[in-house]
């Protein structure tokens, strides 16, 4: 049973194709050559002193790899006689971990957020890791960084390009990493992964006025996110009901709709902060200013790598102020370093997740959970929805003073607003006539 066993377990990918082994004529047996599934070269085995040592040949000609196993065999000889290490092997595994670490470090010092590192160390383990496992570091090559890519593009469901991007991107890092630190001798090339620009899910004027309203109606409501079964007992997809109206299926959550979603969908658009900084907003990163134009002055944390100061429309004022009324009367604080949104809640991830879950219950009362094209929307769709109606609507806005304002990219503003811009939107562009020709038509 344990032959058969054997006999039917799949060969590993990165073991010896037994039909290719091939051993180098005048030296000893135990140099030899074969290939495997990882790669398309030749690979090179020796087995001295207690241990195996592999290499890529890289080249795919046998007669080109047998002159290499044989430079590798001198090359290991000349180091015992030396007294050398004959290996010096450094797993990935090992390189991912290091680069994490340094991550952690980076975090500690306020240079990345600490969602950018929980996103990293989750795609690390989930799949990179498991799928590079121990391979040394400096025999991945080209073809096993394709073959990940592959790898990626079969998965079920479905990932974006942008995703797997994502995960090939922190490839090339924990390959950049391990250079850096002398552990890997030569970067290899990394397969292209190509782009894919997913507009980004806004609201309407129309569809906006329906959001601030509902909320506003919504607010002191209660809940209930359950799941039910259809007629052959599997439970479906879960859905918002009012409290008490349904007492079927499995109870997920409760959730009350606070005053402070109907001030977020008003302050967000107004500001055209990111739902990061919304929880971490606190009171000494916001001016109020009065001057010939009255707005908010703020300077939340750094985030995306932008820390510039953003100035709001006139209405966050407002926002703001009732905000600090509200929390004021609650017995809330209201002083420098406490937080605008929520301040009762120290764990902001779990107090941005509650403003999240009320958006989703006022998303689902709407229908407004996608857009006319199909794109998701959720808390930052807020954001979108304010740089969004400055396009449209504000007067002779250039894409840098935009951008430099919402803490993004001017790249990032028309790969992702603009491009949305409906020929419409822009009537009066394409029906204007430059002032020389109108003269010359009238004349």
């Amino acid at each position: 049973m344990a032959e058969e066993r054997t006999a039917n377990k799949p060969r590993h990918r990165t073991q010896p194709i037994a039909d290719s082994i091939t051993h180098v004529k005048g030296y000893p047996r135990k140099l030899t050559l074969y290939k495997c599934d990882a790669s398309r070269y030749w690979q090179v085995r020796y087995y001295a002193d207690g241990k195996v040592m592999r290499r890529s040949t890289k080249t795919e000609s046998k007669r080109e790899a047998i002159e290499y196993a044989k430079r590798y065999y001198d090359e290991i000889n000349l180091k015992r006689a030396m007294g050398a290490a004959l290996v010096t092997r450094t797993a990935f595994s090992q390189c991912a971990e290091q680069l994490l670490e340094a991550m952690r470090a980076k975090l500690a010092r306020g240079q990345l957020t600490k969602d950018t590192v929980d996103i990293a160390d989750y795609r690390l383990r989930r799949s990179v890791i498991p799928y590079f496992q121990n391979t040394d570091i400096n025999d991945i090559h080209y073809e096993h960084l394709e073959g990940y890519l592959s790898h990626l593009s079969s998965q079920q469901p479905p990932l974006s390009v942008t995703t797997i991007g994502a995960y090939m991107r922190l490839v090339k890092r924990i390959l950049s990493d391990a250079y850096k630190r002398r552990l890997l001798t030569q970067m290899p090339h990394m397969p292209a992964v190509g782009t894919e620009d997913t507009a980004r899910g806004y609201f309407t004027a129309r569809e906006y006025r329906r959001l601030h309203s509902r909320a506003r109606a919504l607010v002191g409501k209660r809940f209930q996110y359950r799941v039910l079964k259809d007629e052959c007992g599997e439970e479906q997809t879960g859905d918002y009901y009012e409290y008490g109206k349904e007492k079927r299926g499995r109870l997920i959550r409760t959730v009350t709709i606070t005053r402070e979603l109907m001030e977020m969908t008003v302050f967000m658009p107004n500001t055209y902060i990111r739902p990061t900084d919304l929880k971490n907003l606190k009171h000494k990163h916001v001016e109020i200013v009065r001057d010939e134009y009255t707005y908010l002055r703020l300077n939340p944390p750094r985030s995306k790598k932008h820390d510039g100061t953003i100035v709001s429309m006139a209405h966050a004022v407002t926002v703001y102020e009732r905000l600090t009324k509200l929390n004021r009367e609650r017995g809330l604080g209201v002083e420098a370093d406490d937080y605008v949104f929520l301040p009762q809640y120290t764990n902001r991830d779990y107090a941005l997740k509650l403003l999240q879950q009320q958006f989703d219950v006022l998303l689902r009362q709407l229908g407004l959970e996608r857009d006319v094209k199909g794109n998701k929307r959720s808390i930052y769709s807020l954001r979108h929805t304010g740089i969004m109606f400055r396009l449209m609507y504000g007067e002779k806005m250039d894409y840098v003073t935009l951008a430099r304002n919402a803490r993004t990219s001017a790249e990032m503003i028309d790969r992702f607003y603009a491009s949305q811009l409906e020929s419409e939107q822009n009537i009066d562009l394409i029906q204007s006539r430059r002032r020389r020709n109108r003269q010359s038509m009238e004349n």
